[in-house]
């Protein structure tokens, strides 16, 4: 039920973007503690996006589970800055993070909610 979703202003090629979903997704699903099977990500490259007036490169983090430990948040947000740095070279004051605890009844699955 994790769900990340990652916004730069990077063209990417179809590798670069393969690559950076394979370990976004291993990470959080380690972060997080949860299968990997429930772990979605999504990535929007080339996103029109200025910070501080500037288009330098940028990127727009979303995490969104169930059951997000607040306690974690810090510790997310290191290792995805982290993951955006080595994988896009986007220096990590340029990297916003925005975490979201959904309850179970707010988020659907199978014709279902958690």
């Amino acid at each position: 039920m994790p769900y990340l979703k990652i916004q730069t202003n990077l063209p990417l090629s179809k590798k670069a973007e393969r690559t950076i979903l394979s370990h976004a997704s291993t990470l959080v699903a380690h972060m997080l503690e949860k299968p990997e099977d429930f772990v979605m990500v999504a990535l929007e490259p080339d996103v029109p996006m200025l910070f501080g007036g500037d288009d330098a490169p940028v990127a727009f983090l979303e995490l969104k589970a169930v059951g997000l430990p607040a306690r974690q948040t810090k510790k997310l947000s290191k290792v995805l800055c982290e993951l955006v740095h080595e994988h896009l070279g986007i220096d990590k004051d340029r990297v916003y993070v925005k975490f979201i605890d959904v309850r179970r009844f707010m988020w659907g699955w199978k014709g279902d909610t958690f």
